[in-house]
């Protein structure tokens, strides 16, 4: 048996394994079991400038969150999404359903049909087991590593990067790893982590180590992306009033096909005492060409520098609450290499307390591209 064809099968019995106490509930002492997730519709109008025509599709999105605490030191996690995509991109995009199933990592954890019709996608985006000990924590499986402090572009996020407006992934891509952390002392100490794959050109294998300072959170890391030696820092604390963070990363490139890179981001955010709130980023990318349209990008094998197809990127959010039931936001992206914009309004309505209604919409404009509009709907039921 192939190498990977073994690996594949240890980790589908690990699956197996993780399964058995979701099978056995009725055996295991309540307290040792968690389940929770939502079921979410999500209906999608789209128009493109010059185009004669409004796309119109809808989503249900179901997610199925397992935690299970075997002792006080061990504890495994799955989590399964499940989508049912249709509507005119299912009908007139022949490869809808690979477009659909990305985010895969190594193991291939999931599940497509498409008939043309309709796309039907469920994947395993965690599972992990977790073992703690005093100050020291093991992890390892598909899990999410998010080392970025920021809350728009995250140059420090080399492991699971994504896509700022992919909105409706908050639990955000995993990635099958193994993690090591070992805390020390107040917002202190170190972590290696090591992506699983094949090639020098899919491994990620890097080490962080994390301190404070006069009330500032810092850190360090270093390593290997994807045949790219890289090194980068960050910091999170406060000017005064007004949150202050940022980071950056250096990409050497070990290959010829392969250019070097330097990534940044600072952001400020402050908030009033009637909950408005507002944050403020600056982004750099040397890694890009200033082409494409943000909204076409393809979530397949993104990575922490195809964050953004621009080399400058300014960032600004902003959120009230209107009512006790109702909140809004604002994000606005401008992109001063580019000549484009987006738009990105959003309302809420906690209709119950596990009942969330939304009104978002998505308007990118930018010379000589043509226009795009997005509105959307969504029911989100939690439990």
């Amino acid at each position: 048996m192939a190498p990977l064809c073994r690996m594949k099968s240890i980790y589908r019995f690990l699956l197996w394994v993780l399964l058995l106490p979701t099978i056995s509930l009725a055996q295991e002492p309540e307290e040792k079991l968690r389940i929770e997730g939502y079921l979410k519709d999500l209906i999608n109008f789209t128009l493109v400038e010059d185009s004669d025509s409004l796309i119109i599709d809808n989503l249900v999105h179901n997610r199925l969150n397992f935690f299970w605490y075997a002792t006080e030191k061990f504890s495994a996690n799955i989590e399964l999404r499940t989508r049912f995509l249709s509507g005119d991109l299912a009908r007139n995009v022949p490869v809808y359903g690979q477009v659909v199933d990305v985010n895969n990592d190594y193991f291939d954890l999931s599940y497509t049909y498409d008939n043309d019709q309709v796309v039907f996608h469920s994947m395993i985006d965690r599972l992990n087991l977790k073992w703690n000990e005093a100050s020291w924590e093991l992890k390892v499986g598909r899990q999410r590593i998010n080392w970025g402090v920021n809350v728009a572009w995250n140059p420090n996020d080399i492991f699971n990067a994504y896509s700022l407006y992919d909105f409706d992934y908050e639990e955000r891509p995993g990635t099958d790893a193994i993690r090591f952390q070992k805390f020390i002392g107040y917002a202190g100490g170190y972590e290696i982590a090591i992506k699983m794959a094949d090639s020098w050109e899919d491994l990620i294998a890097a080490g962080m180590y994390k301190w404070n300072i006069k009330g500032y959170d810092l850190q360090a890391l270093g390593g290997i992306m994807k045949n790219n030696l890289t090194v980068g820092g960050g910091w999170a604390g406060n000017l005064g009033l007004v949150g202050f963070k940022g980071e950056f990363n250096y990409f050497h490139a070990l290959s010829n096909q392969e250019r070097n890179a330097f990534l940044a981001s600072v952001s400020f955010d402050y908030s009033l005492k009637n909950s408005l709130y507002f944050n403020g980023s600056f982004f750099y990318n040397s890694y890009a060409n200033n082409t494409g349209n943000i909204l076409l990008m393809s979530p397949a094998n993104i990575d922490v520098r195809s964050l953004s197809p621009y080399k400058m990127n300014t960032f600004l959010q902003s959120s009230y609450v209107f009512h006790p039931l109702i909140s809004g936001g604002l994000m606005l992206l401008y992109y001063p290499s580019a000549s484009g914009i987006f738009l990105n309004p959003s309302i809420t309505l906690s209709a119950l307390n596990n009942f969330d209604i939304d009104l978002i919409s998505q308007i990118f404009i930018q010379q000589y591209t043509n226009q795009l509009f997005s509105g959307y709907l969504r029911l989100k039921y939690s439990f």
